[in-house]
């Protein structure tokens, strides 16, 4: 038993096709492109909220009378706790040159070893690195604190690499309904223009539409070819 043969699909169906696949191409670009976009931007911009934190507290005239007491966390820990809630960020913590802390949100790590590199930020420079410490990857500026043009100690603040995933993947939803959206209505747009086209070519393939145009034209042909021998 034969088994019939399927209809190729309509010009207009054709179209319609290549046109949703050529608009969800466009779309998923764009998303791509938005979120990759989205992510530098989310970094940046928590590079530069923990630097502005760190040389706040580097420039405090506080900070640096409370180095100069025996006891400098009894001072520095309360006050580094307030900056980090007030910013948001994960940590503010402010060690000696040899890098023994002085402050952390966790106290038990006071007195203990800094983890991270410090030795640009002892030469006078601040610096931003992406560390994995006690509170796991963060995104983190070290910059030095000067009593009279001499380093007496150093800042770090930071803000964990899992915040700012956290911030990018809330933004997600929002470019993925954008997408939706987008392709929604390029597809209903699409859509309305392909119904006129098949209205106009009757639902007819191209193959259906060029044998109907070889007919008009042997029809058109044959009716000359008529008109000449009535003539003659």
């Amino acid at each position: 038993m034969r088994l019939p043969r399927t209809r190729p699909r309509s010009l207009a169906g054709q179209l319609f096709a290549m046109q949703v696949v050529l608009i969800a191409a466009v779309v998923a670009g764009c998303a791509v492109f938005a979120y990759v976009s989205g992510s530098a931007q989310a970094e940046e911009t928590a590079a530069r909220q923990v630097r502005v934190a760190a040389l706040a507290v580097a420039d405090s005239p506080s900070v640096r009378e409370a180095i100069r007491t025996p006891d400098p966390s009894a001072v520095l820990q309360p006050y580094a706790e307030r900056v980090r809630e007030d910013t948001g960020i994960a940590f503010v913590t402010i060690m000696d040159t040899g890098r023994v802390r002085w402050t952390h949100p966790d106290e038990e790590q006071i007195g203990d070893t800094f983890l991270g590199n410090t030795a640009k930020a002892l030469r006078g420079q601040t610096f931003t690195e992406t560390y994995t410490g006690t509170l796991g990857p963060s995104i983190r500026v070290v910059t030095p604190i000067r009593d009279d043009g001499r380093i007496v100690g150093l800042v770090s603040a930071g803000i964990t690499v899992d915040r700012v995933s956290s911030q990018v993947r809330d933004q997600l939803g929002a470019l993925a309904l954008a997408a939706g959206g987008a392709l929604a209505l390029g597809g209903i747009g699409t859509y309305v223009i392909n119904a006129r086209l098949r209205r106009h070519t009757h639902g007819m393939n191209a193959a259906e539409l060029s044998r109907l145009h070889d007919y008009h034209q042997a029809t058109l042909h044959a009716v000359r070819e008529g008109l000449l021998m009535l003539d003659g």
